[in-house]
């Protein structure tokens, strides 16, 4: 007989539990040793069942070392589910625009928004705002000038328009953040410059800019006067052969590259990395929305003359135009084309290939990788 694991080949159990034996083996002198051995395999087996109803310290532990493993292996997969739907979403952001630059064009005779037009003054976010549901917000500003463009030598801060804007330059625009960008998006009271103005700083932010063609190019190019400080070209020179400029719209036609094949925006996320530097904390070198540009520093654009997410900054001498495009997204950055398509350029594309994308009329042969 088997009960509770214990094994009798001659014992048996009755109904009531006791052991029932056969005729022969009642009296006989073994029966009591017997009735006393099944007795304390029975009670034996019951006590360990008792102790097996719960977990010992070290299969405690073993459980939560198997929790913490699956829980590591698990994070990476949650953070990079959640960076694909941000970068997803700053792909939106570049569609959007993209959309908004064509039909900007439908209604300027096919030209393109500037990329500045002068001191402080309004610049290609500006433009781009009726075509993004934000016409309130653009009659507000009333961009339109006397005259539309400046000379970038002319820096009286009297002219100043977006800067000293504190009605509007504080507004949020969600489409012009990218959302892997991880510091605040409206900065204020940053200080003022030696001649009353505020800090550029100052204002709601764009990570993203405008493409302003590419250097080291030939002539022509856009700076044709001191800037504000008095130096030639301080801010680095602007060529004419971009998608976008100081002082001037491209035509739809003068993109002779193909819309494809031309860069027309990129990401821009740029903060030094020297801890000296007044550019190393939040924002960087990004700039409000609200600006076109500072002198012939164009806040609105970059020129391609470095890598995507190089590794310089303006303490190492970089000039402000020439700082580079990118992104927050890892290995590469979101760009926008000329005929609204959006694609992810990685860090390591061939810098001939990544100039030769940023201009829109030498000519040069190009394929996106």
């Amino acid at each position: 007989m088997i009960h509770g694991g214990c094994h009798w080949e001659i014992a048996s159990l009755s109904g009531n539990g006791a052991v029932a034996a056969p005729s022969w083996w009642k009296g006989h002198p073994a029966s009591a040793s017997v009735k006393k051995g099944y007795d304390m395999c029975k009670t034996s087996r019951l006590s360990g069942e008792d102790r097996n109803g719960g977990f010992t310290l070290v299969e405690l532990l073993v459980v939560i070392a198997i929790i913490g493993i699956l829980i590591a292996l698990l994070l990476p997969a949650v953070q990079s589910a959640r960076e694909s739907a941000r970068r997803l979403q700053c792909s939106n952001n570049l569609k959007q625009m993209g959309l908004a630059l064509h039909n900007y064009a439908t209604t300027w005779k096919e030209h393109f928004p500037p990329g500045a037009t002068g001191y402080y003054r309004h610049g290609l976010f500006t433009y781009l705002l009726p075509y993004m549901e934000q016409q309130s917000l653009y009659d507000r500003l009333n961009p339109g000038g006397n005259p539309p463009y400046q000379n970038p030598g002319d820096c009286e801060p009297a002219k100043a328009l977006t800067l000293n804007d504190q009605e509007n330059k504080y507004t949020q625009i969600a489409t012009y953040i990218c959302p892997s960008w991880p510091h605040p998006t409206v900065y204020e009271n940053m200080g003022r410059f030696s001649d009353g103005t505020v800090d550029l700083r100052d204002g709601a932010l764009s990570t993203y800019n405008g493409v302003a063609g590419a250097y080291p190019s030939e002539t022509p190019r856009t700076v044709a006067a001191d800037d504000c400080n008095g130096k030639f070209g301080n801010y680095g020179y602007i060529p004419k052969n971009g998608m976008f400029g100081f002082g001037w719209s491209r035509r739809i036609a003068g993109v002779t590259d193909g819309l494809s094949n031309t860069l027309t925006m990129g990401e821009f996320v740029q903060m030094d990395r020297s801890p000296t530097s007044q550019y190393s904390e939040p924002p960087g070198n990004v700039r409000p929305w609200i600006l076109g540009s500072h002198s012939t520093a164009l806040q609105t654009c970059k020129v391609v003359s470095n890598p995507i997410n190089a590794r310089i900054d303006r303490a190492d001498g970089v000039r402000f135009n020439d700082l580079p495009l990118g992104s927050r997204h890892p290995g590469g950055m979101n760009a926008l084309m000329g005929d609204g398509s959006v694609t992810f350029l990685s860090d390591s594309i061939a810098f001939d290939l990544y100039r030769h994308l940023a201009t829109a009329n030498r000519g040069e042969p190009v394929a996106l990788p």
